[in-house]
């Protein structure tokens, strides 16, 4: 893992503080089933985390218990070193993808 990344996160929710760490994140990937190609959702959010792609929010929420939007999931997660990824179905998705995801 690069020097630049952390190896805990803290964010703010509207319950409090929280800490999540790398750790914290890789063993959630080994709890959670990996999405699949016949499963994925148009614009949806992944992470590279152990040997699968996981949800974002997924992985946020069954590492660290806690709820948060899909931005600050990515966010998070590329702060602990994970590789974000973002499945574009359509052509249009691709060439034009949505506000909230740019």
């Amino acid at each position: 893992m690069p020097a630049p990344y952390a190896t805990t996160v803290t964010f703010t929710t509207a319950t409090g503080e929280h800490n999540m760490t790398r750790a914290q994140v890789e063993a959630a990937a080994s709890r959670l089933t990996p999405a699949h190609g016949n499963t994925a959702l148009d614009y949806s959010w992944y992470a590279l985390a152990g040997t699968g792609l996981h949800y974002v929010g997924a992985l946020v929420k069954e590492a660290s218990n806690v709820d948060v939007k899909v931005g600050e999931a990515r966010t998070l997660l590329h702060d602990l070193g994970f590789q974000i990824m973002a499945f574009m179905f359509t052509r249009e998705s691709v060439s034009a993808p949505h506000p909230c995801h740019q």
